[in-house]
């Protein structure tokens, strides 16, 4: 069987995967995701609001927004947008609040309220999907990640349809692709906090399918919290990917949030820039995550 049916474990059925591939590769001709919907009122969507959020994310996993600038810093407001879209199931983390609300900023300078992890410094982000550290009964399906305050400079994001990956590695290197989907080709550490287990360590795929069918991504280029099988299929996988995510994709999307803007996603790859921030501490970036089981669609 060639690469352009060989569809690798995760679709034992050739035909269910082309029909697949075909319906994917369609919403990709039909027209550009990068412009924002605007929701005039997150507490009360549109019908054609609603319409045009969902068609996207079914083509692409992903959909830019724009709320009105009086909703633009609430975190209630994207939490009601959420909820109409079928989002209730929040996935907390130890930094994250109020319904489970994590408040992104630089955290580096504030002595009452530091923080050990990366999003919250103005460090930049390698690519990654969400939660990729969670065990399977806490898979992060979905995530919003809302532009409250826009930083001085930088901060741009690039997200990247793990589903087109897919498609692309199935295409060129097959017998790659098939390596990451072993169900022990990434372990991830335990994670340790002042002498106490916050998380067990674990084994997973990076490609798995999941209960409704859909194609799950778990995936770090964060080289301290993931150790890869020792394998050369798995070491050339991972190259591989990495070098696809090197390129410009012409399925790449990079944007600058501005504030009241959002990215609702079905935990997609994304990384982020590095950014210069404002002082006071008022005006400084920050971004609202909230994290779900849900799948969008």
């Amino acid at each position: 069987m060639d690469s352009s049916t060989n569809a690798s474990s995760i679709f034992p059925d050739t035909g269910d995967f082309l029909s697949w591939k075909k319906r994917k590769l369609d919403g990709y001709r039909s027209g550009h995701a990068g412009f924002p919907v605007n929701i005039a009122d997150p507490y009360r969507i549109r019908e054609e609001e609603y319409i045009h959020m969902a068609d996207q994310v079914r083509k692409r996993n992903v959909v830019l927004y724009r709320l009105d600038p009086e909703y633009s810093e609430s975190p209630q407001a994207v939490m009601a947008l959420c909820r109409q879209l079928g989002l209730v199931s929040t996935i907390g983390n130890p930094e994250s609040g109020q319904d489970h609300v994590s408040c992104i900023y630089d955290r580096t300078a504030d002595c009452d309220n530091p923080s050990r992890y990366i999003p919250y410094t103005s460090k930049p982000l390698n690519w990654h999907t969400d939660g990729y550290y969670y065990p399977e009964n806490h898979k992060v399906r979905s995530f919003v990640m809302h532009c409250a305050r826009q930083a001085k400079s930088g901060g741009g994001n690039s997200l990247v349809d793990h589903e087109m990956l897919f498609i692309c590695m199935q295409e060129h290197a097959p017998d790659l692709l098939d390596s990451l989907c072993l169900p022990d080709v990434m372990t991830i550490p335990e994670n340790v906090d002042q002498n106490q287990v916050v998380r067990e360590a674990f084994h997973g795929p990076v490609y798995s399918r999941d209960d409704n069918g859909s194609l799950y991504m778990r995936f770090t280029q964060r080289k301290r919290h993931v150790i890869w099988k020792q394998s050369p299929g798995v070491t050339k996988a991972i190259a591989f990917l990495n070098a696809m995510l090197s390129r410009p994709l012409p399925w790449k999307i990079t944007v600058r949030l501005s504030s009241g803007e959002g990215v609702l996603c079905n935990n997609i790859l994304h990384c982020r820039q590095g950014y210069l921030d404002s002082c006071p501490k008022t005006s400084r970036r920050l971004l609202y995550r909230i994290r779900f089981n849900e799948r969008l669609g």
